[in-house]
């Protein structure tokens, strides 16, 4: 489904101590009904309706918009925080964690309409992927944010 919006957040876990420093990233994403016209840095997806939207990541401690580096594997818990910043017909749907082997992701508390918290144990080395199901009012649609989570 290469139509999904793909964000990866990476989780190198090399440098003691850097966890509980990193915790409280803070990632932006903004959406649009209509696509990108290649060159304003969005990515087109589309939703269940078969309409267009784009989207943009922004934040984060990465070398990309949206990308987060947590290092150390040392069960300290490390929190992502991911605010959609759109205007008011869109909101998160559901986050949802299809892909985490060992268990490490969870939402904590339930997400505000914009808002959603992902907490990460970083216990262990591992690959996981995060669903953000994000809702259009206006047009009665949704649209996944699949992304990817690397423990290293």
């Amino acid at each position: 489904m290469r139509s999904m919006l793909f964000f990866a957040f990476i989780f190198a876990l090399f440098v003691p101590g850097f966890a509980t420093a990193a915790s409280g990233v803070t990632i932006t994403l903004d959406v649009r009904n209509f696509p990108t016209n290649g060159s304003d840095g969005y990515t087109d997806t589309t939703a269940s309706n078969g309409h267009v939207y784009s989207y943009k990541y922004s934040g984060g401690n990465g070398k990309k918009g949206g990308d987060v580096e947590f290092d150390k594997a040392d069960g300290h818990n490390t929190t992502v925080v991911l605010h959609l910043h759109s205007d008011a017909r869109y909101t998160i749907n559901n986050v949802a964690f299809p892909v985490d082997p060992n268990s490490q992701l969870s939402q904590p508390n339930p997400h505000a309409p914009t808002t959603a918290t992902i907490q990460d144990k970083n216990e262990v080395v591992q690959t996981a992927t995060y669903k953000v199901s994000v809702k259009d009012s206006t047009a009665n649609t949704t649209f996944p944010c699949d992304p990817q989570i690397i423990n290293k």
